[in-house]
């Protein structure tokens, strides 16, 4: 639909990635420590999914980033021995140790991307109730969509002078680019571990064309550069205070 140019020019990309298994101080994950995931969590964790599906929708890239970064749970206590990720819930330690922590729990982004056009991402692992929801909404100079991962078979449109819409997931209402990721008819369920088949079969597919001057239409090397290079900006602007230019 965007690059039919049903949206218009984009305006305005908001959205959010909230979690909630990082919301106890007993809950801990070796994403926590910077010496094995890094200094930023948040951010890097879900932050840059949702940057890069933006791009990728959108065509837009981020010129550059005003970030607020706050870690609220600054000691949690770290079980003894190893956990799994998401375990927390089911598994406590008995025995632990107070750990301080410096990687954020929350982070809000203020955006420019190349067309002028403005976003803002809210990220949290500390948001009660919200166990893995991303969301966007693009607001364009003639219509809006709004995008919500826990409810994948809807998109919303939004219109000035008509009716909003609900565009339901079903094959034949689908532009052919959207049909050919959809595996199932309308109303049957279709979720997360599905993108990782419809993922894989783009790359297999790619491969077998062999034409590889196309530009592929899943994520490559140059994609996760461009988050890497957006969190170190992110960072940076968080620590000075100040808009960071994306450093290409």
């Amino acid at each position: 639909m965007i690059q039919k140019g049903d949206l218009g020019s984009p305006f305005i990309i908001q959205g959010s990635y909230l979690q909630d298994w990082l919301l106890l101080p007993t809950d801990w994950n070796w994403r926590l420590e910077p010496g094995m995931g890094g200094s930023l969590r948040a951010v890097a964790d879900i932050g840059s999914p949702w940057l890069d599906l933006m791009t990728f929708v959108t065509g837009l890239r981020v010129k550059s980033v005003f970030a607020d970064l706050q870690t609220f749970l600054k000691v949690r206590k770290k079980p003894a021995k190893p956990i799994s990720t998401f375990s927390g819930k089911l598994k406590k330690s008995k025995e632990t140790v107070d750990q301080p922590i410096s990687t954020e729990d929350y982070a809000s982004i203020l955006l420019h991307y190349e067309n002028d056009a403005r976003g803002v991402l809210t990220v949290s692992q500390v948001a009660a109730g919200r166990k893995n929801r991303l969301f966007f909404e693009i607001n364009g100079s003639k219509t809006s969509l709004s995008w919500d991962s826990e409810r994948p078979n809807d998109l919303w449109i939004g219109r000035r002078d008509e009716p909003n819409g609900l565009l339901m997931k079903d094959p034949s209402l689908l532009a052919p680019e959207a049909r050919s990721i959809v595996s199932y008819p309308g109303g049957h369920q279709e979720g997360f571990a599905d993108t990782f088949k419809q993922l894989v079969g783009r790359v297999y597919h790619y491969i077998q064309a062999g034409n590889y001057e196309v530009k592929p239409d899943f994520p490559t090397f140059a994609d996760g550069h461009e988050e890497m290079l957006l969190s170190e900006a992110i960072e940076r602007s968080a620590k000075e205070k100040c808009w960071a230019d994306i450093s290409r």
